[in-house]
């Protein structure tokens, strides 16, 4: 009789650490987009490790496919991403891609980049005035991936893809300066961008049907103002 009751009891406490278990964390999916989506049609999934708790940040790890992690850091909102603190990204191979270090969803601080290999690609500085709510990039140090540097404490020639964006040009004190040429492969559109201490002052984008646009600042390049046909 007493070792029934003693087997019922820890019965009992295993189902119980099992729901806290499972209360504790929360699993959604994404899709290529990083938006919520259902189990069958996700590319990534995100743990919230300490979702049912209160707490101030709540831990966030985003997992590839095959098992990997894809990035890991806090969120101030256990419900919608908000980075505060370091960020650690990964290749799918699981190798080191980025550390960037945010204050309020805003980058702010050192950021390394790696390449795939390994070999260190760019340092770079993020600075944010919650005050002003202003950022602004210095873009220190950058490396090609035959190792050789293309830009030594702050002033070189420097290339970059994010996204479906590549775009090249001068870097001068840690910011663009001069002249940058550039594309989007999403919008299909080449650019070519005039830039004074690293503020975008003109430029202007020609898409596939060779529709010119013009702009005068980062605002009306996002906005797609002042169309002009190119000759």
């Amino acid at each position: 009789m007493k070792r029934n009751i003693l087997l019922f009891l820890l019965l009992i406490i295993s189902v119980s650490l099992s729901a806290q278990i499972n209360m504790v964390s929360k699993k959604i999916f994404l899709d290529s987009l990083n938006q919520e989506c259902k189990p069958e049609n996700y590319t990534y999934t995100r743990v919230i490790t300490n979702y049912s708790q209160k707490s101030l940040r709540y831990v966030v790890t985003d997992y590839y496919k095959n098992g990997r992690k894809k990035m890991t850091g806090s969120t101030l909102d256990r419900d919608v991403l908000k980075k505060d603190g370091e960020f650690i990204y990964y290749f799918k191979n699981g190798t080191k891609e980025s550390v960037i270090n945010y204050v309020e969803d805003h980058k702010s601080g050192k950021e390394i980049n790696w390449y795939e290999n390994q070999n260190k690609k760019s340092e770079k500085q993020n600075l944010w005035d919650p005050k002003t709510k202003k950022s602004q990039l210095l873009i220190l140090n950058c490396w090609d991936p035959d190792k050789t540097q293309t830009v030594t404490d702050g002033n070189g020639e420097y290339e970059e893809t994010i996204g479906f964006v590549t775009q090249k040009g001068e870097i001068k004190n840690g910011l663009k300066q001069g002249v940058w040429q550039g594309n989007d492969s999403s919008k299909n559109i080449s650019f070519t961008d005039n830039y004074d201490k690293g503020m975008l002052v003109s430029g202007f984008s020609i898409d596939a049907n060779n529709i010119k646009t013009s702009y005068s600042s980062l605002n009306e390049k996002q906005t797609g103002k002042k169309t002009l046909k190119s000759k």
